[in-house]
């Protein structure tokens, strides 16, 4: 085991902490209530607290549910390099599979999603950041299993980036609101937009 970091000690140590307790307590609220469903007032009586107190670290909802989203995409830091070790595809598909299980995340997203694209909407920056990270990501790798022959596209893999994430959220809400497999239909996106090669077929798990 690595040694443990030295605590962090004085007051920014314990709003960091308060803050981390609001977010996993709205996180479990709003997964079992949804957005609509779970309110500040709620999360703070579960945590015994003002709503003043809440309040003071997330004015709003929709300010609290971006910190809570911002977690979920932090909570898997090794994609990158499984996404090297095993292909983009499959690694994609893994994140498909796991959001099978957090249905109402995923709704919470796409409802935030649709109203900070409203420039003067307070998530519309970590909206902007979000999907200006999570392109270049995928454009890296998706250059490097071109390169691993893992992929015969030559389309521009920055074009296929943004291609790959405005397909997945479309699918997302299409799951949300008829149940169409996203596991199936992301495969067939990604094998159309992408040309997997026999390399990147065996990798993939046609479950």
């Amino acid at each position: 085991m690595t040694a443990r970091p030295p605590s962090r000690r004085g007051p920014y140590a314990k709003t960091a902490e308060r803050r981390s307790e609001i977010i996993a307590t709205a996180t479990a609220v709003f997964s079992a209530h949804g957005y609509q469903g779970g309110s500040l007032r709620q999360i703070a009586k579960q945590l015994d607290l003002s709503l003043t107190t809440v309040m003071h670290h997330f004015p709003t909802k929709v300010a609290l549910l971006a910190s809570v989203l911002e977690q979920e995409d932090a909570a898997d830091p090794d994609f990158d390099v499984r996404a090297r070790r095993d292909g983009f595809i499959p690694s994609v598909l893994g994140i498909v599979r796991r959001n099978l299980g957090r249905r109402e995340l995923v709704r919470m997203f796409s409802i935030v999603s649709a109203e900070a694209t409203y420039p003067g909407h307070e998530a519309h920056e970590w909206l902007r950041r979000r999907y200006a990270t999570v392109v270049e990501t995928y454009t890296e790798l998706i250059a490097h299993d071109v390169e691993a022959r893992r992929l015969a596209t030559r389309a521009d893999p920055r074009d296929l980036a943004g291609l790959v994430v405005m397909g997945w959220e479309g699918i997302q809400i299409r799951w949300l609101a008829d149940d169409t497999d996203p596991v199936a239909a992301m495969r067939t996106l990604m094998a159309a937009l992408l040309e997997p090669t026999d390399i990147a077929l065996r990798d993939v798990d046609p479950s």
